[in-house]
This record gives structure tokens, C-alpha cells and sequence, in this order.
């Protein structure tokens, strides 16, 4: 649910200074609103895809034609000339904050599984998500310092002309300046995710709720602050002078009599000195030859256009993305964050404890030492090293919820402690597979590598209170 904040800030944002410059115009605000949400999903969808970045400038080409069209059922046919420029604008910013979470993602995806000294070799030998990272944060905290000097630049202006700031837009002003001190909250806490991951920790906050609630007071006595220097009885007043209106004395004017100008017209001389009667070829021909040419050259740049912009569209990736039922997944997928976000809102829960990576660590090198006694074959010695880290994973969350690992424990038999305590079937399975997969000398089918996947996944996304039964 961080991306929402780029949703939040940037629509925010447009939508004040629309309220702002533009007063009384509820259609805009609401299409500026709605469309900042189409584009929060369009964009989240083209980041899961790796679609180029070009197909961007085509969407909004035709959402702005759509927004234009809606316009024009709703008889607001002024409104696209205000709404055209707030639209690319906003399509634009949300597309580069938007980045900044992007390229986390990828960073985690790619590291979130390692700790300790793999880790910390695998960035030293494979650091680009963490440099593309860096860049992107980069441009996203020059944009998040530029966002907020141009709002204060135009409420000075707008409260120095004389004009008023409704209470709607005073309500965005405040979620935009929110919105931008959790946006720099978000990337530092980021920035330490690399800074840690070079280092060879991860998880390194034991409770992030406890953190969250400093935030708040951080945010809150800064609004109290903010409050008691922009009252009427500030400590520190800035006042600023009135500029003194420059005074002119005027002078009659003499007009003089018109006197009209002869104008050359080269056609009235081409007309003379050829007649249409002494003409070899008519008029009409050649206005019909020019006419054709021009609307032929027209009708090329404008298919030359719609093909550009509807090929990608018609692509092979495309017709996947629609027969596998890739975009229902994804709306799936939002939904159940925001039920997963609200529902750790309003829950209590037990404060969260960071991983034990010591155990999981051991039980990795023990794996290790095991495969280089076995002898086994580069294959078997892959696919055990993949299983293992899954493993490993496991072990974390069962130290972290009391199940405490022991070096003399088979893989089943901690697994089994687990089925016990909390009661989940999918355990027992895991363990069976790795030990499978551990002893057996041949691969594990495709199907039974991705059902101990599955299962171990089951297992940690799972709460303690849900497992109780």
C-alpha cells in the first residue's frame, strides 16, 4: 500500500491547484481525481508487465482523447482546454514518483530471500537493482522538493492577489503536504533496506508499528509548530511592502487623415496576363490535383498515427495478457492489499518481531557441508540450494512464533512441530518434500518443487491468531 502515496500526493496536488486557479470547477476536480486513480492501476500494471516506456505516451494520448469526448457528452466543451495540460502533467508525475517504488520492489525481489554473508556477496557482485534504486530515489526526492515550493508559490500568489482559498482546497493542500512527509519517510526507511543490504541484514526494524506512531508525533508537533508561526500573533512575522503604482501623464494623440494603400495581388496580375480562355489546362484540374494530393497526405500521416498507437496493443504479450486473465488477477490482487491494509489498521495485533536468521543461517551451512559430502550432480546440488532458502524462511517464522529450531532436528520433525502447534496440514507436506528432495537422488517434478513453494509460502503469510483453532 506505499504506492498509494504517490496516488495521494500527486492527485492531491493537482487536484488544489485546480481547485485553486480554477474556481468552481467540481467536473474537473472529479475527472482530475478519477483519473489519478486510472493512472495509479495503469501504471502498476505496465511496471508487472516490463512494458517500454514509449507505450506511457500512447495511453495518455488516448485517455485525453476519451476524457475530450466526455466532455463533449457533457456539453463542457471549454473544459479539455484547462483539463488537457492538469492531465499530461499528472500522468507525468505519478509516473516518476511512481518509480521509486517500482525499483524497491524489484530491489526486494531480488534480495528480500538472502541474509547474512550471501547477501552481502550477492550485492557485491550483482548491485544494479540497488544503483537503479539510488537513481530513482534521487529524482524522486528532487521531485518532492520542487512539488511542495510550487504549491507554497501559488497560495502566496493567490492569497497576495486578493483571491480566497476554499475550504476544499485547504483540505488538499494539507493531504499534499502529508502526502509528501510520508513520501520522504518511505525513502529513507528504503534507502537503509540497501544500506543494511550491503551490510548483510535485512528485517532490521523489530516493530515498525512502534515506528509509525513517532512518525505521527513527528508530523503532529510539526503542524503545531507550523500553526503557532502562521497565526495572527506569530513569534516571526514576514511582511511585504506594496509596490508604488507607477504614475504616467497622457498626451493627446494627433490623428491624421486615412489615405488607403494600394495592395499588390500577383493573382489579379496572373489573372490578366492569362485568360482562362488561353489556358491550356483549367483551373479546376489543377485545384483537383492539389486538392488530392493534400487529403492524401493527410489520410497516410493519420493511419501511419492510428497503427503506431494501436500496434502495440495487438501485440503477442498483449493477446497473453488478455487470454491468461492477467488484469482481473491484478484487481484481485489490489483488493486484497486494501482489505489486508485495513485490516491491520483496525486489528490488533501483537507488536511484530524480527526474524532469528541465526538458526536458518546455521541450517544453511549444515545443508552446504551435507551437499559436499554427498557428491551429488550440479542439478541436484541447484535444486537443493533453492528448496533450502525456502526452507530457511521457514525456520525464521517458526522462530519468531516460538517454534525453536534444534541442529538435531530432521526437516520433517521441526516441520511436525509446527503441524502441531498451530495446526496447519500444509507443514507436514513441506517437510516431507525437502527431506525428498534432500535424500533422493533424483529431481523433484516441477509439480512437487512448486507444491513445497506453495506450501511454505501458506505457512508465512499466516498470523499466529488465525492458526489457533
Amino acid at each position: 500500500m506505499a504506492k498509494g502515496l504517490v496516488y495521494i500526493t500527486i492527485s492531491s496536488f493537482m487536484v488544489a491547484l485546480m481547485a485553486m486557479l480554477v474556481p468552481d470547477n467540481w467536473i474537473g476536480c472529479l475527472m482530475l481525481g478519477l483519473s489519478g486513480l486510472i493512472f495509479h492501476l495503469i501504471q502498476q500494471i505496465f511496471a508487472r508487465e516490463k512494458i517500454k516506456p514509449y507505450l506511457h505516451s500512447i495511453v495518455i494520448v488516448f485517455y485525453v482523447a476519451f476524457d475530450v469526448f466526455i466532455c463533449w457528452l457533457t456539453g463542457q466543451l471549454n473544459l479539455p482546454y484547462t483539463l488537457i495540460p492538469f492531465l499530461v502533467i499528472q500522468y507525468l508525475l505519478q509516473y516518476t514518483l511512481n518509480n521509486l517504488y517500482v525499483y524497491h520492489d524489484l530491489f526486494i525481489d531480488e534480495c528480500g530471500q538472502l541474509n547474512g554473508k550471501d547477501l552481502e556477496a550477492h550485492l557485491f557482485h550483482n548491485n544494479l537493482s540497488a544503483i537503479d534504486f539510488g537513481a530513482k530515489a534521487k529524482v524522486a526526492q528532487y521531485l518532492l522538493a520542487i512539488l511542495p515550493l510550487a504549491m507554497l508559490i501559488t497560495i502566496f500568489v493567490m492569497l497576495k492577489t486578493g483571491h480566497k482559498i476554499s475550504l476544499f482546497a485547504l483540505i488538499l493542500i494539507m493531504l499534499f503536504y502529508t502526502g509528501i512527509f510520508f513520501n520522504f519517510f518511505m525513502i529513507g526507511l528504503f534507502r537503509n533496506d540497501v544500506f543494511f543490504g550491503f551490510l548483510g541484514f535485512r528485517n532490521y526494524i523489530s516493530n515498525k508499528r512502534k515506528l509509525l506512531r513517532s512518525v505521527f508525533v513527528i508530523l503532529g508537533a510539526a503542524c503545531i509548530f507550523g500553526a503557532v508561526l502562521s497565526s495572527n500573533k506569530a513569534f516571526i512575522k514576514i511582511t511585504f511592502g506594496l509596490m508604488p503604482a507607477a504614475t504616467s501623464v497622457e498626451r493627446p494623440q494627433e490623428i491624421g487623415q486615412y489615405e488607403p494603400m494600394d495592395l499588390y495581388n500577383p493573382a489579379a496580375d496572373f489573372e490578366n496576363l492569362f485568360p482562362e480562355s488561353k489556358r491550356i489546362i483549367p483551373e479546376w484540374f489543377w485545384d483537383l490535383l492539389f486538392g488530392i494530393i493534400k487529403w492524401a497526405a493527410i489520410s497516410a500521416l493519420c493511419i501511419g498515427l492510428i497503427i503506431f498507437l494501436l500496434k502495440p496493443f495487438f501485440s503477442a504479450h498483449w493477446k497473453e495478457f488478455w487470454k491468461e486473465g492477467r488484469l482481473f488477477k491484478f484487481l484481485r490482487s489490489v483488493f486484497s492489499d486494501i482489505r489486508e491494509f485495513l485490516r491491520s489498521i483496525f486489528t490488533r495485533t501483537l507488536p511484530e518481531q524480527p526474524y532469528a536468521s541465526v538458526q536458518s543461517q546455521k541450517f544453511g551451512e549444515g545443508i552446504k557441508d551435507f551437499l559436499k559430502k554427498a557428491g551429488r550432480s550440479k542439478e541436484k546440488n541447484a535444486e537443493i540450494d533453492r528448496l533450502t532458502k525456502h526452507f530457511m524462511r521457514l525456520i525464521d517464522w517458526g522462530e519468531a512464533n516460538k517454534i525453536k529450531y534444534l541442529t538435531n532436528l530432521a526437516p520433517a520433525e521441526y516441520t511436525s512441530l509446527i503441524e502441531k502447534e498451530y495446526k496447519i496440514p500444509e507443514a507436514k507436506k513441506a517437510g516431507l518434500l525437502f527431506e525428498k528432495a534432500l535424500y533422493d537422488k533424483n529431481i523433484l517434478s516441477g509439480e512437487e518443487e512448486k507444491a513445497f513453494i506453495e506450501a511454505v509460502k501458506t505457512i508465512i503469510q499466516l498470523r499466529p491468531e488465525n492458526q489457533e483453532s
